[in-house]
């Protein structure tokens, strides 16, 4: 019998699309700052991006008529997010897979079957997150074929457009060193980011935004709390995972960003620190998009091959990324490839 395991492009979006940019994760773990994504799973090709905060400035004088002037509180930016078809995909050889020592577990195939396609999602999830903040279609492959970096345009491309062409002001950037940080500079970068908020971010709600920092960011600026004897300010959340605040705004790690940032720049520590609104990233997809079948759409496929004997995994998605105000944003970043 030609065993086959087929999932529609809606329930693949529910089974790993959503959880991924879910707060928490199913085993309850802290799902780094890509939980803080905005996701639009509705965008087949192109699309303006939702204005998360609203719009204002709907109060008007009453006059003697009847006539009501109805003002939107909410409507599509001017900018726009593009997704482009992605896949992922692999072969298991059970056959290659049980040689040697493994032999005595052929009796357990099935297990292992679900191990390979445990792998395969969790390698997709690790993909996504990779483009979804580096990703550069115009890079390179990965010289050591590591991380995957050119699927889809990520979050730091983005920002790298909206500073060449002016929308974020010189004075919101900076480029910063590469090398070991010391306790000061953890603190100095995140003092920098503060007082260069433009008006409307300086004056929103402190948990309305968040510094998004490298690791080496949060360890320094964990160390200068500690050595100026501070360490009350490092608090826990449930799940064990720290918490630090600036100014009492959110200081949010994405542990992904160093090891990343460390094969981009050749071997080199470097750093990057974002304050901006929370949600301000957006990630879009298409949960109605998938691979033409017999049984219809579906976006994930395993099925066994009897002309190669072996199980293959394929996923097929449409993914993109942009920014809803990126010239509220203060952005810092050591200069990679």
């Amino acid at each position: 019998m030609n065993e086959r395991f087929k999932v529609g492009p809606q329930s693949y979006y529910e089974m790993l699309v959503k959880p991924h940019f879910a707060d928490l994760l199913p085993d309850g773990s802290f799902n780094g700052t890509l939980s803080e994504f905005t996701v639009m799973s509705d965008v087949s090709s192109k699309k303006k991006i939702v204005e998360i905060l609203g719009k204002q400035n709907i109060l008007k004088r009453r006059d003697a008529s009847c006539n009501i002037v109805f003002s939107p509180v909410g409507k599509a930016s001017i900018r726009q997010i593009e997704t482009d078809e992605v896949y992922g995909a692999t072969k298991h050889c059970e056959n290659e897979f049980y040689k040697g020592c493994l032999e005595d577990f052929r009796n357990k195939d099935p297990k292992f079957r679900d191990y390979i396609m445990d792998f395969f999602l969790k390698a997709i999830k690790v993909d996504i997150t990779s483009n979804a903040y580096f990703g550069d279609i115009d890079r390179p492959n990965d010289g050591n074929g590591v991380w995957s970096w050119n699927v889809f345009d990520g979050i730091f491309k983005q920002y790298a457009k909206y500073i060449n062409d002016g929308v974020i002001p010189a004075n919101q950037t900076s480029a910063f060193n590469s090398g070991e940080l010391t306790p000061s500079d953890g603190k100095n970068y995140l003092d920098w980011a503060y007082k260069n908020q433009d008006i409307f971010l300086k004056h929103l709600p402190n948990n309305m935004k968040a510094f998004y920092v490298s690791q080496s960011i949060f360890d320094a600026y964990e160390d200068f709390l500690i050595l100026a004897g501070l360490a009350n300010n490092i608090q826990y959340m449930q799940n064990g995972f720290k918490s630090l605040k600036y100014k009492d705004i959110d200081v949010l790690v994405e542990t992904t960003w160093d090891p990343i940032l460390f094969a981009l720049n050749n071997g080199v520590a470097a750093h990057a620190c974002i304050l901006t609104i929370r949600g301000n990233f957006v990630f879009a997809t298409d949960s109605s998009y998938g691979e033409a079948t017999p049984e219809g759409v579906k976006a994930l496929l395993v099925w066994y091959s009897y002309d190669e004997l072996t199980w293959k995994y394929a996923n097929f998605m449409r993914a993109g990324t942009g920014i809803a105000y990126p010239e509220h944003t203060v952005f810092g970043m050591t200069n990679i490839a």
